[in-house]
């Protein structure tokens, strides 16, 4: 009867703590204040790739044959490669804020 107690008590310490550990810990003002410049900078990063990449593909669709087709593919290269510059440096500025 006394391990089945003891047991219980183990089994119910396990449950309690767990979803207490698990609790996010607060972060700092100067850390939240980093991290929302952040993705405020990504998201710009983002809506300009977006609008660099609609003003290319309206200039494009001006062109005929193989130059439109060249002129879309570049802007979509060239929308890829400014939004994985954008992510990297969002993790960049996120592992760079002050903790």
């Amino acid at each position: 009867m006394r391990h089945r107690v003891l047991i219980a008590f183990i089994l119910l310490s396990f449950l309690i703590a767990s979803p207490i550990s698990a609790l996010p810990r607060s972060q700092s003002p100067e850390h939240r204040a980093a991290i929302r410049r952040c993705n405020d900078d990504y998201k710009a990063a983002v809506r300009r790739a977006i609008a660099d990449y609609k003003a290319a593909e309206k200039s494009a669709n001006k062109q005929t044959g193989l130059a439109r087709a060249e002129s879309l593919a570049h802007a979509r290269r060239a929308k890829d490669n400014a939004l994985a510059a954008a992510q990297t440096a969002k993790h960049q500025c996120a592992a760079n804020a002050p903790k």
